[in-house]
C-alpha cells in the first residue's frame, strides 16, 4: 500500500468515526460546552445541598418518620439507640423571637419548659433520652437563653407574667404543629405548664411538674416585702444569693451552669417573672385541666419542696415522687431518676387499651 493510499484510508476512518458519534464538529463543540459547565454544575449541587440544609433548619421543620428509619435501627432497643439529632429553630412568639431545640420523631411529643433564670439546655439529659423513641422539644422563654427579651409595647416594657410566658409555650406548640403533647415544667416553668394545660386540656396529654412552684399566694405579703424591696434594688445580687440557697446538694457543674444561665438573664425578666409568681395560684388551672379531661399529672420533687403551700400538700390526690438528696435542679443532678419518671408517665399514656400500667 502506497503512502497516498494510507492517507486516504485514514481520512475515511476518521469520517466514519465522527459519523458514528453524531454530528462531527457540532458534537465536539457540545462536548466542550458541557466540559466547561461541569464545574458549575458541581457548585450548583453544593448550593442545592445548602438550600436543603437551610430549609431543614428553618422554623417550619417537621422531623419525619422516614428520617428515623434511616438513622435508627428498629431492631435496636430504644434505650440503646443513638439520640435523634437536635435542630435549633426560631419561632415568632407573641413578644419576640423564641429559640427552640427540636429533635426526634414518633411517639407522643414532649415539650419542656425551664424555670426562672434558666434555659432549654438544662433539659439536655431528658431530650437525649427521649429522642431515641419520640419527638422532644425545649424552648427558651422570652428573655431567657437565646430567646429575645420582651419587646417594648405601647403600655411600656414587655410582660413576663405567668400568663404571658404561657403564651410563649402555646405559640411554639402552634407553630410546630403539636396537636397533642406532654408538658414538662420545672419550678416557675411548672406553673407556666399548668397555666397552658388549664387553657388547652384537650391538647396536653399529660403533665410532669419538676420541683414545681406551689401556691405562692399563700405566703403572707409581709414576709415578702423585704425580699421584694431588695430584689428591686439589686436584682442580680439578690437572685444569685437566693439561687445559691437552693443549689445546696448540687454537683459543681450543675451549680456553675445554673448560675451562668442566671447571669445571662436580664434583670427585668427575673424581677417581673418572680413578682408574677407570687400573685399566681396554679390551683384553678390545675382543676380546670383535670375537670376537662386532662391526662395524668405527676409532681417530682426535691427535699426542699415540703412547704405548706407546696402543690402536693394542697392537692390531696396529686401523685408525687421524691428524689432525695439533690438540689432544686434535679433534672441535671439526677437525670436517670427523672427520666424513669417520664418513661412511666409516657408508658401509661401509650399503653394499649385494657393494659394496666403502674
Amino acid at each position: 500500500m502506497t503512502r497516498s493510499d494510507r492517507k486516504r484510508r485514514g481520512r475515511r476512518t476518521s469520517r466514519r468515526r465522527d459519523t458514528g458519534r453524531g454530528a462531527g464538529p457540532a458534537r465536539r463543540r457540545e462536548r466542550a460546552r458541557r466540559a466547561r459547565w461541569r464545574p458549575l454544575w458541581a457548585l450548583l449541587g453544593l448550593f442545592g445541598l445548602g438550600v436543603v440544609a437551610t430549609f431543614l433548619s428553618s422554623r417550619r421543620i417537621r422531623p419525619m418518620d422516614e428520617w428515623q428509619e434511616l438513622l435508627q435501627d428498629e431492631e435496636v432497643p430504644p434505650q440503646r439507640r443513638e439520640p435523634f439529632p437536635s435542630t435549633s429553630l426560631e419561632v415568632a412568639g407573641p413578644a419576640g423571637v423564641l429559640h427552640v431545640e427540636d429533635g426526634g420523631s414518633g411517639g407522643l411529643p414532649v415539650l419542656f419548659v425551664h424555670g426562672l433564670g434558666g434555659s432549654c439546655g438544662q433539659w439536655r439529659h431528658q431530650l437525649a433520652h427521649l429522642r431515641r423513641a419520640r419527638r422532644a422539644l425545649a424552648l427558651d422563654l422570652r428573655g431567657h437563653g437565646r430567646s429575645a427579651a420582651a419587646e417594648e409595647g405601647e403600655h411600656g416594657s414587655g410582660e413576663y407574667g405567668i400568663s404571658e410566658l404561657a403564651d410563649d409555650v402555646a405559640a411554639v406548640a402552634d407553630d410546630l404543629g403539636l396537636a397533642r403533647f406532654v408538658l414538662v415544667g420545672h419550678s416557675l416553668g411548672a406553673a407556666v405548664a399548668v397555666e397552658v394545660a388549664g387553657r388547652e386540656a384537650e391538647r396536653v396529654a399529660g403533665l410532669v411538674l419538676v420541683d414545681p412552684n406551689g401556691d405562692q399566694t399563700e405566703i403572707p405579703r409581709r414576709e415578702l416585702a423585704d425580699f421584694l424591696a431588695a430584689l428591686a434594688a439589686e436584682p442580680r445580687d439578690e437572685m444569685r444569693w437566693y439561687f445559691k440557697q437552693i443549689l445546696v446538694g448540687a454537683a459543681p457543674q450543675t451549680a456553675e451552669e445554673v448560675l451562668a444561665d442566671l447571669e445571662a438573664t436580664p434583670g427585668e425578666a427575673l424581677v417581673s417573672s418572680l413578682e408574677s409568681s407570687f400573685s399566681y395560684s396554679p390551683l384553678p388551672s390545675l382543676e380546670a385541666y383535670r375537670e376537662h379531661g386532662g391526662g395524668p399529672v405527676l409532681s417530682v420533687i426535691s427535699d426542699m419542696n415540703t412547704l405548706p403551700y407546696s402543690l402536693h400538700n394542697l392537692v390531696e390526690d396529686l401523685p408525687v415522687r421524691l428524689v432525695a438528696g439533690t438540689s432544686h435542679w434535679l433534672m441535671l443532678d439526677r437525670p436517670d431518676e427523672l427520666n424513669a419518671a417520664l418513661d412511666a408517665v409516657l408508658g401509661r399514656l401509650e399503653a394499649p387499651a385494657g393494659v394496666a400500667v403502674t
